[in-house]
C-alpha cells in the first residue's frame, strides 16, 4: 500500500497569529517523521508532503493527490488545526472516495466522538502516541480484515451513526529500544526554518529524545498523547542521529522537544559526557523545569554545548503556580532562573497572565516579576483551556469560558479573541495587559542591553533577530 503523511493546509497566520511574520515557516514534524520511518521499517511504501511549505494551491494539491493514487493518508493536528484538517480530509475524499484518511495527534484523542461526529471524511483516529496502532491498522486494511479493527486498541472510528472507541494501551507504546531515527530523507529539510525562540544559528532542526510525562499540570494534555510513564531513546542511537543531521543536513544547531528534558539526571549525564566525547561541537537548546536541575547538571550540560534552556515559570502568584498544578515555587523559579543567566545560559520564560482567579494585579505582579528577573527571552500568553485539560473544567466552572469558540480559537499565539475571558479582568483589559507585557518587557533596560550583547558580540545570528523584531512589530503595533 502506498501511504501518505501530511500536514493539513493551513495559513501561517492561523498558526502564528500576529506573530507570523517572524517566526519561521515550520518546526520539523518529528512525530511524523518518527511514524513515517517505524512503518516503513515494515515494509510500506511511505510519502509525506508540506504543502504549506511547497506553497500549493488547492489544485496543485488535488493533482498532486490524482496523479499519486494513494490508499491511505494521514494527517496530525492540534486543536488549533482541526477546522483546517477537516477541509484537507474533505478535499482528499473529493478527489478519491476510496482513499482512507486518518487522524491523529493530540485533538482526535482527547476528544475522539467530538471530532468524528464533526464530518464524515475521516475514517479512522489512532489514539495516543500511535505507531503500533497504525501499523496494525494498515496491517489489517493491507489484508482485508477490517473487522479487527473493532478488536484494536487506540483506534476510534464510525460505523453508521455509532463511534467505536478503543482507548489506546500504553503497554503498546514503543520500548526504548524501538525509538527510531525519523525517516529525514522523506522531508525538505533544506525547506524549514526553525522557530526563532530556539535557534541560534540557521538551520537548526528540533530532535525529541524522550517520551512521556510524568507530571499532571492543569492546562496541558501532552501526556494524554505520549503517556506518563517517561522513556529515552538510547543515547549512542541519538547522537548519530545528531551527527545525522550535522553532516548531512548542515545543521549548526538543534533543539529539544522534550517536555522536559532534563527530568533524568542520570540520562542528561551520559548524554553529555557522550556528546562531549564525540567532539559534535554543536550549540543545542532544551525545555526544562526547575524542580529538575542543579548547579552541578547545569556546569555538564553548558560544557557540552547547551546554550538555551526554556523554563516554564509560569506566574509570580503562588495561588496560580498551585492551581495549575507546577509543584513549583516562586523562590524556586527565581533562584533557577539567576543562577541559569549567572552560568551564562540564554534563559528563555514563559508566563501565564490572566489565569482563573487573578485580579488585574497578579497579572501586573507578574509582567513586573519577569521585567525583575530580566531573562533575555520571555513569552507572555493569556489562558488557553485546551479541551478536556484540568484547566478547561476550571474555567468552564467560573463562568469565564466561552461557548461559542471555534477550535481554531485555541490558539497560544493570537489572543485578539481569548477563548477564556477572566470575569475579575474583563477581555479588553486581558488583550492590553499582553500588549503592556510585551511592549515593557523588552525596553526593559537590562533585557535589552543582554539582547544586543548577544547581537553585537556575533553570538547569534543576525537572521534570527530580524526576525524576532518582525515577529514582536507584528505584535505590538497591531490594531486588534
Amino acid at each position: 500500500m502506498k501511504v501518505l503523511l501530511q500536514e493539513p493546509i493551513i495559513p501561517p497566520r492561523i498558526t502564528y497569529g500576529k506573530f507570523s511574520a517572524g517566526t519561521g515557516n515550520n518546526t520539523f514534524p518529528y512525530g511524523l517523521a518518527s511514524m513515517a520511518e517505524f512503518i516503513r521499517i515494515f515494509g510500506y511504501s511511505v510519502s509525506y508532503l508540506e504543502p504549506n511549505i511547497e506553497k500549493m494551491s488547492i489544485k496543485q494539491y488535488c493533482k498532486y493527490l490524482a496523479d499519486n493514487n494513494f490508499d491511505v493518508i494521514g494527517i496530525g493536528s492540534t486543536t488549533l488545526q482541526m477546522k483546517y484538517a477537516i477541509n484537507t480530509f474533505r478535499l482528499i475524499k473529493k478527489v478519491n472516495s476510496n482513499i482512507i484518511t486518518v487522524l491523529g495527534g493530540v485533538h482526535g484523542t482527547i476528544m475522539p466522538h467530538e471530532t468524528l461526529r464533526a464530518t464524515r471524511a475521516i475514517d479512522y483516529l489512532i489514539l495516543g502516541e500511535g505507531e503500533k496502532s497504525f501499523k496494525k491498522l494498515l496491517d489489517y486494511i493491507q489484508a482485508g480484515k477490517k473487522e479487527l479493527i473493532d478488536g484494536l486498541d487506540g483506534v476510534a472510528f464510525q460505523r453508521g451513526n455509532h463511534i467505536i472507541v478503543k482507548s489506546p494501551n500504553e503497554n503498546d507504546y514503543l520500548k526504548e529500544d524501538e525509538l527510531c531515527i525519523p525517516a529525514y530523507d522523506l522531508f525538505p529539510m533544506q525547506k524549514y526554518v526553525a522557530q526563532i525562540t530556539y535557534a541560534k544559528k540557521f538551520p537548526s532542526y528540533s530532535i525529541v529524545a524522550s517520551r512521556g510525562c510524568p507530571f499532571k499540570c492543569s492546562f496541558c494534555c501532552g501526556s494524554s498523547i505520549s503517556g506518563h510513564k517517561v522513556r529515552y531513546k538510547n543515547i549512542d542511537k541519538l547522537i548519530d542521529e545528531i551527527e545525522l543531521l550535522k553532516n548531512k543536513y548542515r545543521a549548526r544547531g538543534i533543539f529539544f522537544l522534550d517536555s522536559t528534558f532534563t527530568l533524568n539526571k542520570e540520562w542528561v549525564e551520559e548524554f553529555c559526557k557522550k556528546f562531549i566525547e564525540k567532539k559534535i561541537k554543536i550549540p543545542w537548546a532544551c525545555n526544562s523545569r526547575v524542580d529538575t536541575v542543579n548547579e552541578e547538571m547545569l556546569r555538564l550540560m553548558k560544557r557540552a554545548g547547551c546554550w538555551e534552556i526554556l523554563f516554564g515559570v509560569e506566574s509570580a502568584n503562588q495561588k496560580s503556580l498551585d492551581l495549575i498544578k507546577k509543584n513549583t515555587t516562586v523562590e524556586m523559579n527565581t533562584y533557577i532562573l539567576k543562577l541559569s543567566q549567572k552560568m551564562g545560559f540564554y534563559t528563555y520564560a514563559t508566563y501565564i497572565i490572566g489565569l482563573p482567579g487573578e485580579t488585574e494585579n497578579d497579572a501586573l505582579n507578574t509582567i513586573s516579576y519577569a521585567k525583575k528577573i530580566g531573562t533575555p527571552l520571555a513569552m507572555f500568553y493569556l489562558p488557553v483551556p485546551f479541551p478536556k485539560t484540568e484547566l478547561w473544567h476550571i474555567c468552564k466552572k467560573d463562568g469565564g469560558l466561552r461557548d461559542d469558540c471555534d477550535w481554531d480559537e485555541y490558539n497560544l499565539w493570537d489572543a485578539s479573541n481569548p477563548v477564556y475571558i477572566n470575569p475579575l479582568i474583563g477581555k479588553e483589559k486581558m488583550k492590553r495587559l499582553l500588549r503592556y507585557a510585551y511592549q515593557s518587557y523588552y525596553f526593559t533596560p537590562k533585557v535589552l542591553l543582554k539582547n544586543l550583547s548577544e547581537f553585537i558580540l556575533f553570538r547569534q545570528s543576525f537572521r534570527k533577530y530580524a526576525y524576532g523584531l518582525m515577529a514582536l512589530g507584528g505584535f505590538v503595533f497591531s490594531k486588534k
